[in-house]
């Protein structure tokens, strides 16, 4: 039976690939979420020192846009003060109203970039503001009412020089400041942005490298045993029973291992079953076959001894028969090719008395076994322990409800035989039983066939003898008397001889006929002069040529020259009054202890054992009543021809049944 994956293995599955699975999935996750917050990072602070570079550029364009103001300021109401030009007046009044808006905006702007650059834009603002409305506003106004200012000339122009100085120098301070803050901010973002490049990058290669290890860590540890377990799948489904995994993985892929060879043990040990069962199926079949084709029992115990040998794997298999005088005969044995010693020969009478596998069989009529001959005391025991002998299983043999003998499988190993040896030892002594059954049955009707076949030929012989010492004795007087009486008649009665002479005449033809009855019983010549004689008689009183080859010297049973005699003259008269034959020819010969005799025709043939009829049928039943074979062959046109096979000593045959 296949073994699945128990529940407790089950249970340790999430702490092997699927833990670890589950592990490099979350480190690859939190390696490419910080990769990303990395970037993200990166990415904002490169954004952020854009930003502060653009607010640094604007506040720098506010500081120029208000610097440019003042100059313009300074040098309207400068060149106004010397021309007295209303030219110089218009980009003047638009500095004039434009300055408190870029001063706001100046302050604006730097109050977002540093606290500190935001307290000297206020400073420079207001200065800007003063230079406006105490310097330059009221020169222009004075200037335009036509009256010169509370001051000198020259001292209003040295005056705005210092104010516009004192403010240039504000402002380029204000511009080197904001110019070095920026510079910092930018430095400090790209700093930083370089950092969460470098971090970025190598968490990317770090991902990279967790999933190229991740990658060979599935490929090693699911991808190629998965593989192998698909390549050896195949070689499964190929009928490779012997193929395994090498149990080297941990948790899922550890329990394929297992689980996998432990399907191709249970495979390999089922197909090993399937075919030990089929190699005894097999064997079975083969001795039923021999039983059914009625062949003799040695044949059968020879077969059935080494079938059980090979299946069992034993040492030695011995089939006894119990005799009744407490003995036990061997009549079928067998022996491995590994072992040296013989076994017990066919034949061999041993001792049931003592202590033994075969008295308990014999004892109980029931299986035993016998796991130590150190003690065994019984004949066979004793040479089952002289031969190496461990232990042995034996079955009884029973014959129609009889204890007929015991089976015994005898093994040198030493680990004991397996259990259930006895069932499958059983089948085997059942098919014994039955072919001993079957050849005591044939035995027995051979035996009947034999003594209604000799009680007709002994009918036969006393009909045939009645006749010759009776009615033929009174006929021959009979007509001796007539031809007396005939002698005597007078002369002149000469139709009262005429009449005695064909009543003579008619009473030999009626000897005649009565001696060719006889003759048909049982021929005197057989009796007498042997079988060769008697046939040869036969073939010339046929109606057509009958060509002889009778290659026998003397004598045969008596049986089997009446048997012979019979076929050849049934044949002779079936070929003459019946098949239209020209010619029959007669073999004789004696081969390996029997007889073999063929009688054939060129008649029409067709002839077939008719179980109505009394001719080939009765053939038939002589033949086997002498243990003997006969075929028949007659296509229809070709003639017949009789094949028969009958043993010298027909009476004569071992005894394995009784």
């Amino acid at each position: 039976m296949i073994g699945w994956v128990s529940p407790q293995s089950r249970g340790v599955a999430p702490r092997g690939l699927s833990r670890r699975v589950i592990i490099a999935t979350a480190l690859f996750a939190l390696l490419m979420a910080a990769t990303f917050l990395l970037f993200a990072g990166a990415i904002a602070g490169l954004r952020h020192a854009a930003t502060l570079s653009g607010r640094s550029e604007e506040v720098l364009a506010a500081s120029n846009r208000l610097d440019r103001l003042v100059v313009e300021l300074q040098s309207g109401a400068r060149g106004y003060q010397i021309t007295h030009d209303e030219m110089f007046l218009k980009p003047w009044r638009v500095a004039r109203a434009a300055l408190p808006g870029e001063a706001a905006k100046f302050r604006r702007v730097a109050a977002e970039i540093n606290p500190d650059q935001a307290k000297r834009a206020d400073t420079i603002a207001r200065a800007a503001t003063s230079f406006r409305d105490d310097f330059s506003v009221p020169l222009v106004t004075a200037l335009q009412q036509g009256r010169q200012p509370g001051v000198s000339s020259a001292q209003a122009v040295a005056e705005g020089q210092r104010r516009l100085a004192a403010l240039r120098s504000d402002f380029d301070r204000f511009v080197t400041v904001q110019r070095s803050v920026t510079s910092h901010n930018q430095q400090r973002s790209l700093t930083a942005s370089r950092r969460a490049m470098a971090m970025a990058g190598a968490a990317a290669v770090s991902s990279i490298a967790l999933a190229l290890l991740f990658t060979s860590y599935l490929t090693r540890a699911l991808v190629r045993p998965v593989r192998r377990a698909s390549i050896m799948a195949a070689d499964l489904a190929r009928g490779e029973l012997g193929v395994r995994m090498p149990e080297t993985s941990l948790g899922e892929i550890g329990l394929l291992e297992r689980a996998f060879n432990t399907m191709a043990r249970s495979l390999e040990m089922s197909h090993h079953r399937l075919c030990r069962i089929a190699e005894e199926q097999a064997a079975l079949r083969r001795v039923a076959t021999l039983v059914a084709r009625a062949v003799s029992p040695h044949e059968v115990f020879e077969t059935v001894a080494a079938e059980l040998g090979h299946i069992l794997g034993a040492d030695f298999v011995v089939i006894n028969r119990f005799e009744p005088d407490r003995m036990e005969t061997v009549v079928g044995s067998w022996k491995s090719d590994e072992c040296a010693e013989a076994a017990p020969p066919v034949g061999s009478r041993w001792s049931l008395e003592g202590r033994s596998l075969e008295s308990s069989v014999e004892r109980t009529g029931r299986p035993a076994r016998m796991t130590d001959y150190q003690h065994a005391t019984s004949g066979i025991g004793v040479w089952a322990r002289t031969r190496g002998v461990r232990s042995g299983a034996g079955c009884p043999v029973v014959v129609e409800g009889r204890r007929w003998g015991v089976m015994i499988a005898f093994t040198t190993a030493d680990e004991p035989q397996p259990e259930g040896i006895e069932a499958r030892m059983t089948e085997y002594t059942e098919l014994v039983g039955t072919a001993i059954a079957n050849a005591e049955t044939r035995a027995k009707l051979t035996a009947a066939r034999a003594r209604l076949v000799a009680a007709s030929d002994e009918t036969r012989r006393r009909i045939e003898r009645d006749l010759h010492d009776g009615a033929q004795q009174r006929l021959v007087s009979l007509g001796l008397e007539l031809r007396a009486a005939e002698a005597v008649v007078a002369d002149g009665e000469k139709a009262l001889r005429e009449r005695l002479s064909t009543t003579v005449e008619g009473l030999s033809g009626v000897l005649e006929d009565l001696q060719e009855i006889s003759r048909g019983l049982h021929p005197a010549i057989l009796s007498k002069a042997g079988l060769r004689p008697a046939i040869k008689t036969l073939a010339r009183r046929a109606g057509i040529p009958v060509e002889l080859e009778l290659n026998i010297d003397g004598r045969l049973d008596e049986r089997i020259e009446v048997a012979v005699y019979y076929i050849v003259a049934e044949a002779v008269t079936n070929a003459t009054g019946h098949a239209s034959a020209s010619v029959v020819r007669v073999r004789l010969d004696v081969v390996d202890e029997g007889i073999s005799l063929r009688v054939e025709d060129d008649g029409t043939g067709g002839a077939i054992p008719d179980p109505g009829g009394s001719g080939l049928i009765g053939l038939k039943d002589r033949v086997e009543a002498l243990g003997g074979t006969i075929e028949v062959e007659s296509p229809d046109g070709t003639g017949t021809r009789l094949d028969i096979r009958i043993p010298l000593w027909p009476g004569r045959s071992p005894r394995y049944g009784a």
